[in-house]
């Protein structure tokens, strides 16, 4: 629904002649002396320049921001006065530890530090002067196809969140930016990838798209961060990473490290925002749990998906003889078993305990037999 300001201010008389004074002039200053902290902000290391942890002081600092945000409803920027009638923005993430981590700061300037740019980085005409074989070119086609579904998903799930996080929490706020420039960043990338080789766009996977909206319209934003921060992108790492190990061009290879490095950072804060919920929230253990007995059958949508596992066997072989076919096998069982035992580790280290056990995915992989 629209909002509408409580007054027409066209129509004000007394905001205009309230202009009309200042531009004559006669200044009121009522904001001279606005009754805020007086700091001064400086860089701990002049090389790395002024960052949010520098800026951590007082009543400017994230440090203490309550765990219960119960005073401020309005876009006002955290720490200064407060007068007059201000908006109330709805939000409807007020509570800290629903959404924070402790490296949510770092996080956000190694965002910015480590930026790439897909048109410039990836040196693409390296696939004109040593083209792909066509079976390889056609499976990094459609592998690079449903890697972009994942990176639209990766990219919306903050803008679905972000402006119902309180303002207060600005620097989160601010993260949840930098990874909507990850994941528009990835998805370019990863469409460049898929049409400079000539090979067009592959397949959509009907399984993993399912399950990507399954995991993308999670009631809470502690659910949906463990199922996109965590569960996706751990699974997505690892498939970067095996990857750049079986890379058919430098051009995959250097695509696939600066994408490992993007979601390296999306799943440090998908751990760190699961630990600091559940150090603060003790007690949503078992709603977790019950979360994640319910959605994670989606990481076999996805890791199941043929339109993922038959390109990562060719990449993987090198192309669709027999005995690359078998060699690719191999290599992506041991790829599967990997990212579901990693994802059950993190699970664990963010303090879920006891979570392999309770899991039915790895029952559900043991069933798989590869031939040798």
């Amino acid at each position: 629904m629209a909002f509408y300001a409580d007054k027409d201010y066209t129509q004000d008389q007394e905001v205009l002649e309230k202009m009309n004074q200042v531009m004559a002039g006669n200044l009121g200053l009522g904001w001279y002396d606005a009754r805020t902290e007086k700091i001064k902000g400086r860089p701990r290391d002049l090389r790395r320049g002024l960052t949010y942890q520098d800026l951590d002081i007082g009543s400017y600092g994230y440090s203490k921001i309550p765990e219960f945000i119960r005073d401020n409803q309005s876009m006002v920027a955290r720490g200064s006065e407060k007068v007059g009638k201000l908006p109330d923005m709805g939000y409807v993430l007020n509570r800290k530890s629903d959404v924070w981590s402790d490296n949510v700061t770092t996080l956000y300037e190694e965002a910015k530090s480590r930026r790439w740019a897909p048109a410039v980085d990836v040196p693409w005409t390296e696939l004109d002067r040593n083209p792909l074989p066509h079976e390889l070119e056609a499976a990094c086609a459609q592998l690079y196809t449903f890697l972009q579904e994942c990176a639209l998903v990766s990219m919306d799930f903050p803008s679905r969140w972000v402006p119902l996080v309180n303002q207060d929490l600005i620097e989160l706020k601010s993260f949840m930016c930098a990874q909507m420039l990850d994941g528009s960043r990835l998805l370019e990338a990863f469409r460049k990838r898929a049409l400079y080789g000539g090979a067009g766009l592959g397949r959509a996977s009907v399984s993993a798209e399912q399950g990507l909206k399954e995991w993308l319209w999670a009631d809470t934003y502690p659910q949906g961060s463990v199922s996109i921060n965590l569960s996706l992108a751990g699974l997505l790492l690892a498939v970067y990473r095996h990857v750049a190990a079986f890379a058919p061009s430098r051009v995959d290879r250097r695509l696939m490290g600066y994408a490992m490095q993007d979601a390296a950072r999306q799943v440090s804060y998908g751990l760190g925002a699961l630990r600091y919920h559940l150090r603060h929230q003790p007690a949503q253990a078992a709603a977790m749990n019950q979360y994640l007995d319910d959605t994670e059958h989606v990481i076999l949508a996805l890791l199941g998906s043929p339109e993922l596992l038959e390109p990562l066997i060719i990449i993987s072989g090198g192309g669709l003889e027999r005995e690359q076919v078998k060699a690719g096998r191999l290599a992506t069982a041991k790829l599967i078993r990997l990212a579901v035992r990693e994802y059950l580790e993190r699970l664990e280290a963010a303090g879920l305990s006891g979570r392999p056990g309770n899991s039915r995915i790895p029952q559900a992989i043991e069933r798989i037999q590869v031939e040798a």
